[in-house]
């Protein structure tokens, strides 16, 4: 006559609802995370690339340098910064300089100028040694020092033009010799 009542089993849905609150939490947790993460990395990169204060009449200067004849070139302004410039990082500005001017090097900058210097390829295979070259149609001799470094010695009065085409073409690479008694003894060759 009476019948027993079948009493519900909260166990399943209890367990999927604790099941369902772990899974949306650990979702959530993880999204902070990336977040934080992601924002302080950008704030890294942002003080990474900190902004060099240069003043708005900052000038640029090429340094003076001995010329070949042995007399003092003086240092030559070659005008003032240009605006796009002004609020970019060193790294930025360092590498408009190069850019725009791909034969000179930045010696020092600061706030109220930025000097350059003639670049100089080293050739470290010619040190110690001699060459003897043509430019501009004329025969010039020029010594390597220890590090490669290239340096004018002479400018003769002897025209490329009127040497045989063998030795012209000699000339074309450069002649490197080991000292300098060879590379005059070269020219007198030349001269003859």
């Amino acid at each position: 006559m009476f019948e027993k009542k079948k009493t519900f089993s909260w166990k399943i849905p209890v367990l999927t609802l604790v099941a369902i609150l772990a899974i949306g939490s650990g979702v959530f947790v993880g999204v902070k995370v990336k977040n934080s993460m992601e924002a302080s990395n950008n704030q890294g990169q942002q003080s990474s690339k900190e902004v060099f204060l240069l003043n708005n009449d900052c000038e640029i200067w090429v340094q003076g340098q001995i010329t070949s004849n042995g007399s003092y070139k003086s240092p030559k302004m070659i005008g003032t910064i240009p605006k796009d410039l002004l609020n970019k990082s060193k790294e930025e500005i360092v590498s408009y300089f190069t850019t725009k001017y791909p034969n000179k090097e930045i010696v020092s900058m600061n706030e109220y100028e930025i000097v350059l210097c003639n670049a100089q390829n080293k050739e470290p295979g010619k040190a110690n040694k001699y060459s003897i070259e043509s430019k501009d149609g004329i025969i010039y001799v020029y010594k390597y020092d220890k590090e490669g470094m290239k340096s004018e010695i002479e400018k003769t009065a002897i025209s490329v033009d009127s040497l045989p085409k063998s030795v012209q073409e000699e000339l074309s690479s450069g002649i490197l010799v080991d000292n300098e008694d060879d590379a005059y003894s070269r020219l007198e060759n030349f001269e003859s």
